[in-house]
């Protein structure tokens, strides 16, 4: 079964401790890695290769009001030779 990710603001050090030491060992906690627009030019992109959001919700807001979210570890599906 998957764990739960436990994502910490990077200004909350303490509550990160505090996680990692009581969460299960499936569990991952690890800090807020995001930081901005990571796309170097400000230019009109004519070829997106994603198809939609990566994410299935924000938690910027979670982050933002109790410095942590949650969310379920998603566990990608193994394709098996011959499908597509």
């Amino acid at each position: 079964m998957a764990g739960l990710l436990f994502i910490v603001s990077r200004t909350k050090p303490g509550t990160h401790a505090y996680m990692k030491l009581v969460s299960d060992t499936e569990d991952v906690v690890l800090f807020d890695r995001r930081s901005g627009d990571r796309r170097r030019s400000h230019e009109h992109v004519t070829n997106e290769r994603r198809h939609g959001e990566r994410r299935r919700r924000s938690v910027t807001a979670d982050l933002q009001k109790a410095g942590w979210a949650q969310v379920r570890q998603h566990t990608p599906r193994l394709v098996q030779h011959g499908e597509a």
